[in-house]
């Protein structure tokens, strides 16, 4: 079994590695001098934001491991949920009937990245605006206010993708 202090370096090692290949990639420079700035400032942002990638818990589950199926499937369904809100938001904005308004909907997912991919996949989708994540609730601005009712307006804003991100969460 791997100590904690050998965990908190290998976190820190993993995430200055994934620092310094988006530097790499987005800088697209090998001189010496670049990599060597990438390197220290990669380290820098993964001493800073260490504990906001990971959870104190996570190591400890064993269900650790991401799926990545479950990954595409969400990825997939954002795409189509994307393309028929968008669909959506152009007819009704032709026709200027739309109702925007500020929901509160409640969310079952335990863990906190779960809450902010759903925050996040929320203001992704056109019409949807994730305004603030407090623990379990999150206010969205709707587009398109159907209803008023908080669990109604769960069950319309975040559909398949709630129990799709509980599925790979937790």
């Amino acid at each position: 079994m791997i100590s904690g202090p050998m965990i908190r370096v290998l976190r820190l090692a993993f995430l200055t590695a994934l620092c310094m290949a988006v530097w790499l990639l987005v800088s697209q420079d090998l001189h010496p001098v670049a990599v060597t700035a990438g390197a220290l400032f990669s380290v820098v942002a993964a001493v800073i934001s260490n504990r906001a990638f990971f959870e104190p818990n996570l190591v400890h589950r064993s269900d650790f491991f991401i799926r990545f199926d479950l990954v595409v499937a969400f990825i997939a369904l954002i795409v189509i949920q994307s393309y028929l809100s968008s669909v959506e938001i152009i007819v009704r904005m032709i026709r200027r009937d739309y109702r925007p308004g500020i929901v509160r909907i409640r969310t079952n997912l335990r863990s906190p990245v779960g809450r902010t991919v759903l925050a996040n996949t929320i203001s992704m989708i056109p019409g949807t605006l994730s305004l603030w994540l407090k623990d379990q609730h999150i206010y969205v601005h709707w587009f398109d206010k159907k209803t008023h009712h908080s669990s109604k307006a769960r069950a319309l804003i975040t559909g398949a993708i709630e129990p799709l991100l509980s599925r790979i969460f937790g």
